[in-house]
């Protein structure tokens, strides 16, 4: 967990508890995680949950203002998403490049699994 000392202990110990929800049951439906900065935009992640397994993570917003955060987020998305429906957790790796759409997307992430759990 070297890559989450420099994000802080909220999103480490996020990780932590969602990865734990990981291993609890998911109830169906579809879940909003919060909004979070990542400095060019914001990111806010929806899951969807089928059976008891993440189906789809979709960037409901993602920083798309500039050029160079489109051609970014457009690469990026599709493999955190993929990360995620792989997982079926929020321990999934940082994309080299997206570094701060990839913290925050993780971070709501962990609340729409947070929601999931209840």
């Amino acid at each position: 967990m070297n890559f989450l000392k420099g994000i802080g202990l909220s999103v480490a110990g996020a990780v932590a508890a969602a990865s734990q929800a990981g291993a609890a049951t998911l109830h169906d439906g579809t879940f909003d995680g919060g909004t979070y900065d990542a400095y060019f935009g914001p990111v806010q992640v929806e899951i969807t949950v089928q059976g008891g397994q993440v189906v789809d993570a979709q960037a409901l917003q993602s920083p798309g203002h500039r050029r160079t955060s489109i051609a970014i987020n457009r690469q990026a998305l599709p493999y955190l998403q993929q990360e995620v429906v792989q997982a079926q957790s929020a321990r999934i790796n940082i994309i080299s490049g997206a570094t701060l759409t990839s913290r925050a997307y993780i971070k709501s992430l962990v609340d729409a699994l947070g929601q999931a759990v209840k």
